[in-house]
Order: structure tokens, then C-alpha cells, then sequence
């Protein structure tokens, strides 16, 4: 018998193969927001049976009550209006209910822990009971089926403020069953009259004769969403239009939407904006324990806000999660709770409408997503596709930056427009353009609950510019040559606070030879050659009398104003120009080197690069900072507001609060320079500034800012009987404009 030979390179491939063993990388899920395995009721949307539906019953309470019992499972139940993709005119929506058995326990035998494979992995005898018990307290008319169920169209453009039921003083519901109540039907009432795309969840766990639920509601338009502390005290002035407590106030139950927080806070209303008002808000220390740190208050404090804001409460729907915080438990608040088993008709609610208007017209989410699946003798009755929101590819530009850049701006996009902010592409051709632009009612931003000084504010995105900060600059510019203000979007709170250092101070660090600027790009060529430097120091500073300085190993080489053009003026640094293939450097001392090669040349040279000289000493007054948080998935992108806590504000005491702030200002934006006076109003003013995008909490007048500054800074009288700081002055001028910044035109005047 013939032996095969085989070739050489397949011999060194099964070796490899053999001997390597592959690289351990355990996956991040792409699960999402989807329930395998869920029993899905549908009322018949044809008109000839649609009438025949008069009295819904008690079936959604009897479906949860015995597949509790039955399975010995915590029970979800999810309604939601379910587009209807059919070309009716009469119905384009229909309220549906969704029954999902926690996985876990969908055989009865707690082996599966989770449902992949409708082919081969379910377990028919388990998913058959369910579906019979569904079907059997629903009317005949209404469709049952078995598939999937995916949140995740609804995740997109992040959380939403979500009402949960909540319990207060006991875990036990003592006075539900002695009333009599529509409290469901109530809500879905409200719904369903306001044509409010949302979805609905109670959580039914047995266990020791009771029912512990959790009660969701999450209405998803951009009208009932409260972002940040700005928002919270809005909800607590003006109520939350979905508050599920007032329909259940009759069984004893409230909302987290009442949480008491009023005695932790310290709310200021400030500007009424077309019907809505803005709101100052700081915390307040009268509540803080004896052996509670100001920083375990505010966490303690946080912990309450955020259950208020019900952000939380969607990432948890989302997850079929019952979790609920310590925290709220020691304030003797329980968003689980128990009740009997016979009560649960009193949250739970047989509801079917028909919409004549879909509801999801109203907002950018996309509906949920219920796919049939065929099992066993269920068959599939409704196959509807309904499709979801994508992004057009082909209106990507050239100008338009990575797809890391454009997801992230894709995101935000989504985001704002969920909170009822008009925000639009800017199409990019090539010119200094912002990427999106938001176009405000009087100035009022939705996703910030604040007002601006600009209907229309630059939204830009920076998935790379945390680490390049004249870029980062270069965008603010554009936004303040405008006259508008710009919300700067950062992939990461760590990027974010990178931003802020660099738009805090709009250079490196202040030296002997001045302030170091950030640099931009390389110098463009002079009359065919190249500014270069070898590997070594070569930084550029501005003075305070508004020089731009070049220092080479500690030795000034150029010196201009800082409004010069670069390109005019006489550079004291090495030079290269490229000529037959050849590199011939010029040094400092005149000496002539010629390389051959590029790779030669690059190992000893590096081009001069631009310095950025900015149009002011700190940009934080001009922009909003916000970032993307982590979440379980990336359809759910969460965007928030950057807050910076620097030393200063958490001093104790307005005196020392003041006097810090002082002393951090002297140290960061102010030199002494002998005969220089700089004016204690125009100080003060543009120190505030600062001074408020860091704190909400009562801001000095002229005389404490006066006060607080060092007291090594002389005040004197002016000729003109004001009060100045003798012998100091900015790190240099505010409203220079240099010729080279991208993005201000050089003959504009900034009046900072």
C-alpha cells in the first residue's frame, strides 16, 4: 500500500496547529435587550373581529397568577403599543401583552439558563404549558404565539426617566385589596388618549405565599424625560405627567418620582423660558449625619436623586432586573415590595386599543420587536416586520472623520432628538464647519435642562481630540467667532477630563518664559524650506506683554507678537529643504548636513510645529462638556454633563471657598508684571465665568473676589477712581487673534 506524502507547508501548518494553543478572550455578549421564549398576546386587528372584543376580563391577572404557581418562576409582563406595518387607515397600532418566564426555570427543571435555539434547545413540554395557560384566559379572538421579544429598539438615544411603584416605611402593601380601583386601566387610559409610545412592566416573583412585585412605566417621547439636578428640581416643581402614584394613591403605594428630597437640596428657580423655568440647585448640609463626611452626604444625597430621576429604572427594565439600592432601603423606600396573591388585579390590567395614529411616530426610539417562531403545533399568526431606524451611509463625507467619530455624533444625535433637541448634520465640504448644530427654543436645551446665551449652539463630537487639545480649542473658537456656544462630546469621562484640563486653562503651564501653548500642526513651508528642530526641547510661550517666544534647549530663537504672521517673520531655528531627492539641513550655527533618504532625516530632525495662541485665558464659559457613560449596550448610549469638583469648591464656608478660589486664580491666570494694573471688575467678571460652570453654590461679589485673592496682590486706586491689581496682569491678553487659528477670521473683533 502506497504511503501519501504530504507537502511541506501543510506538515508546518497541522504542527502549528498542534502545538499553539489559541489566545483566551472571553467575549463581551451581543445579547442586548432581547427575552427568548416569551408568550406574546395580540388583539385581532381585523375589523370584523376587532368589535367582537368588548370586555378584556381579568386575563392577564389570571395568566400571571398561575404561571407563577405553576412554574415557581419570577413572571414579566410587559404591554406596549405593537405597530401594525398592514395598509389599514383604521388601525396603525394595537396594544399587546408579553408573558416571559424567567429562563432559568422555562423547563420546570432549572436547567436551562438561557433560551439560543428555537430549532433544538427549547424545551417544547415547558413553553406548550405556558403558551396553554395564556391562551386559555384570553379570549379566543386574541393571537398567542411564542418567539422573541427585543427591547433594544427602544434602548436607542439612552435612558429615560422611568416611574416605579415604591412602598414606603414596610415591605408589605398593607391596604391593597380594601378599595376598589382601576388603577391600570387608568393608566392606560392616560396613554393611550396622549398616544404615548411606551412600555409597561410589572415583575411578579412568588415566593412564601406572597408576590413580590416591581412596577415599571417608561414613556418614551422626548416631553417627560429629567436630565441631571436641573431636572430633578423641574420634576419637583412641576410633577412628572407619568407619575404612576397618583393612579395608585387609593392602595398606598407611591412613586419614586415622590421620594422626598426636598430637605437635601437647595433649589433656586431662575428664568421662565417659553412656560418652562430653569433651576439652580446645590445640596444642602442640614440633613447630613453627625459622622457623615460631606463626600458620604452628597453619595447618600446622589443615591436619592437618581432614584428620583428614574434613569436607573430603564437600564433595569431593560433587564428584567428587580434591583433596588441599599441606600433607598435605610430611607425606608422599597421599590420591592409584596403583596397577597389575590391582589394583583390591582396592578395588573387586560387592556386593548386601537390607535388610529402610531404612537412611535412621536419619538427617534423604535418600537419593540416581538419575531413568532413556530414550535411545535403553535403556530406563527403574526409575521409583521417592522423596521428599524438606520443610519444612511451614504451621506458620510470625506471631511467627516473616523467611524468612531461618526458613531459617536450618530449617538448624541439620537440622544438629543430623544429628549426633544432639534439637532441636524452639518453637511462638510471641506471649509472650518461644526459638525451638528442644535437649534434651541429661546436658547433652552432639552438634554440639559439649562438655558444658553444662543438659539443655535455647535455640537461637537471628539472621539480622538482628548489628546490633541488645539484641536479640541480649534472647535470652541469657531463656536465663540459665532457668538454661540458649543456642547464639546467626549467618548469617555476620562476623555472629558482631559478636556477639561486644556479648556480650564487654555495652555500648557506657565513658566519664566510665559505660558506654554498647546501645539497645532506643523509649519508650512517658507520659500521651499522647513522650520526643524533636532531631538530636543523646542516649545513656544506667550508673554504677558503678548509675545509669541520660541526657546530651543533654553535659548529664544524667534520672538513676535502674538498676533503675527508666522510666516513673515525671522526664525532663528534650523531649516531643511528637499532638493534632487536629498534632505540638506541649514543649522543653527550654519552648518550644512545632507541626508540621503527621508528615514535618515526624520531620525534627527522634527518639523517646527505651530503654536495655538487662543482668543482667551480659559474657554470653560463658552462650552458645555458631556460624555458617553458605559453601558451594557451600545445602542443605550447614555450621554451626561462633565462636573468638575475642584479643591475650591468643596471648602467649607463661603470665606474659604472664596479665598481658595482666589488663590487658585492668582496661581493660574495671573503673573506679575511691575507698572501693569489689571482692572478688579474686569477680573472679577471674567472669573466668574469659571467660577459658575464649576458650582452652583452662592458666587463671590466684586469686593469678596477682591478679598479672596492673595494678599501678596496690592490693590490701588486708578486715576479713574477704580480699584485695580497693582503690578499684575493676565497670563496674556484676552481677544488676541492670531492669523493662523483655523477657524476665526483674523480681521474680527473679540470684545471679551
Amino acid at each position: 500500500m502506497s504511503q501519501q506524502t504530504l507537502p511541506v507547508d501543510v506538515v508546518k501548518t497541522l504542527f502549528d496547529e498542534h502545538e499553539q494553543r489559541p489566545e483566551l478572550w472571553i467575549p463581551t455578549s451581543d445579547d442586548g435587550f432581547t427575552r427568548t421564549g416569551v408568550i406574546h398576546a395580540t388583539p385581532p386587528t381585523d375589523p370584523d373581529y376587532a368589535h367582537k372584543l368588548t370586555d378584556e376580563g381579568s386575563a392577564v391577572a389570571e395568566t400571571t397568577t398561575r404561571l407563577a404557581k405553576d412554574f415557581e418562576a419570577p413572571i414579566e409582563v410587559q404591554t406596549y403599543p405593537r405597530p401594525v406595518p398592514r395598509s389599514r387607515p383604521d388601525i396603525e397600532a394595537v396594544t399587546c401583552h408579553v408573558f416571559h418566564i424567567a429562563p432559568h426555570f422555562v423547563d420546570g427543571r432549572a436547567l436551562q439558563s438561557k433560551v439560543r435555539d428555537f430549532d433544538g434547545k427549547v424545551v417544547n413540554s415547558g413553553l406548550d404549558a405556558a403558551h396553554k395557560i395564556v391562551e386559555e384566559a384570553f379570549p379566543d379572538v386574541y393571537e398567542v404565539e411564542v418567539g422573541e421579544f427585543d427591547l433594544n429598539p427602544i434602548s436607542a438615544g439612552g435612558s429615560v426617566s422611568t416611574c416605579r411603584l415604591v412602598n414606603e416605611d414596610s415591605k408589605e402593601v398593607s391596604g391593597v385589596g380594601k378599595v376598589t380601583t382601576d388603577s391600570m386601566a387608568d393608566v392606560f387610559d392616560a396613554l393611550t388618549h396622549a398616544r404615548e409610545p411606551f412600555v409597561h412592566q410589572l415583575i411578579v416573583e412568588p415566593g412564601d405565599g406572597k408576590f413580590y412585585i416591581t412596577s415599571r412605566l417608561a414613556p418614551l417621547s422626548p416631553d417627560y424625560t429629567f436630565e441631571g439636578k436641573r431636572g430633578v428640581a423641574r420634576l419637583l416643581k412641576e410633577g412628572a405627567n407619568a407619575d404612576l402614584a397618583r393612579a395608585f394613591n387609593n392602595v398606598g403605594v407611591t412613586s419614586n418620582f415622590n421620594i422626598d428630597i426636598d430637605d437635601y437640596l437647595d433649589i433656586e428657580y431662575n428664568h421662565q423660558i417659553n412656560g418652562r423655568t430653569t433651576h439652580t440647585v446645590t445640596y444642602k448640609d442640614g440633613m447630613r449625619k453627625r459622622y457623615d463626611t460631606k463626600l458620604q452626604h452628597r453619595k447618600k444625597v446622589d443615591a436619592l436623586i437618581d432614584a428620583v430621576l428614574g434613569h436607573t429604572e430603564f437600564s433595569r427594565l431593560l433587564r428584567g432586573s428587580t434591583g433596588w439600592k441599599s441606600t433607598l432601603k435605610d430611607y425606608e423606600y422599597y421599590g420591592r415590595f409584596w403583596i397577597p396573591p389575590a391582589t394583583i388585579g390591582y396592578f395588573t390590567e387586560t387592556y386593548a386599543h386601537y390607535y388610529d395614529h402610531d404612537p412611535w411616530q412621536h419619538t427617534v426610539r423604535g418600537a419593540p420587536v416581538f419575531t413568532p417562531r413556530e414550535i411545535g403545533d403553535i403556530d406563527i399568526r403574526t409575521d409583521w416586520q417592522t423596521p428599524n431606524l438606520e443610519i444612511d451611509e451614504e451621506t458620510r463625507h470625506q471631511t467627516d472623520g473616523t467611524d468612531e467619530h461618526l458613531k459617536l455624533g450618530q449617538d448624541f444625535t439620537t440622544f438629543g432628538r430623544a429628549r426633544g433637541d432639534d439637532i441636524t448634520r452639518v453637511e462638510q465640504d471641506g471649509t472650518t464647519q461644526p459638525d451638528q448644530l442644535l437649534t434651541t427654543d429661546n436658547g433652552y436645551i432639552n438634554l440639559l435642562e439649562k438655558k444658553v446665551e444662543s438659539d443655535i449652539v455647535h455640537v461637537e463630537p471628539e472621539w480622538e481630540n482628548s489628546s490633541k487639545p488645539a484641536n479640541i480649542l480649534t472647535n470652541v473658537e469657531r463656536a465663540v467667532a459665532a457668538d454661540r456656544h458649543v456642547i464639546l462630546v467626549f467618548k469617555s469621562e476620562a476623555a472629558a477630563d482631559r478636556a477639561y484640563t486644556a479648556l480650564r486653562t487654555t495652555f500648557r503651564e506657565l513658566t519664566d518664559h510665559g505660558a506654554r501653548t498647546f501645539q497645532g500642526d506643523v509649519f508650512p513651508e517658507i520659500d521651499g524650506e522647513m522650520l526643524v528642530t533636532p531631538e530636543s526641547e523646542s516649545t513656544w510661550y506667550l508673554t504677558d506683554d503678548d509675545m509669541l517666544v520660541h526657546v530651543i534647549d533654553g535659548e529664544v530663537v524667534t520672538c513676535c507678537p502674538a498676533e503675527a504672521d508666522l510666516t513673515t517673520v525671522e526664525h532663528g531655528c534650523a531649516t531643511a529643504r528637499y532638493e534632487d531627492g536629498k534632505y540638506i539641513v541649514t543649522t543653527r550655527d550654519g552648518e550644512t548636513l545632507i541626508y540621503e533618504n527621508e528615514a535618515a532625516f526624520k531620525r534627527d530632525w522634527t518639523r517646527v510645529t505651530m503654536p495655538h495662541v487662543p482668543i482667551d485665558i480659559s474657554y470653560l464659559q463658552y462650552v458645555t462638556i458631556m460624555y458617553k457613560t458605559d453601558t451594557a449596550s451600545e445602542d443605550t448610549g447614555d450621554f451626561v454633563e462633565y462636573e468638575a469638583t475642584p479643591a475650591w469648591e468643596r471648602a467649607n464656608g463661603k470665606q474659604n471657598r472664596y479665598s481658595e478660589f482666589g488663590a487658585e486664580i492668582a496661581e493660574d491666570f495671573l503673573v506679575e508684571a511691575p507698572g501693569a494694573e489689571l482692572n478688579v471688575k474686569k477680573c472679577h467678571t471674567a472669573m466668574m465665568g469659571l467660577y459658575r460652570w464649576c458650582t452652583n453654590k452662592s458666587a463671590p461679589d466684586k469686593e469678596w473676589f477682591s478679598r479672596g485673592l492673595p494678599d501678596h496682590i496690592k490693590r490701588k486706586d486708578t486715576t479713574d477712581g477704580k480699584k485695580a491689581l497693582s503690578d499684575h496682569t493676565w497670563v496674556f491678553s484676552r481677544g488676541l487673534v492670531s492669523p493662523h487659528l483655523p477657524s476665526v477670521d483674523a480681521e474680527i473683533d473679540l470684545t471679551l
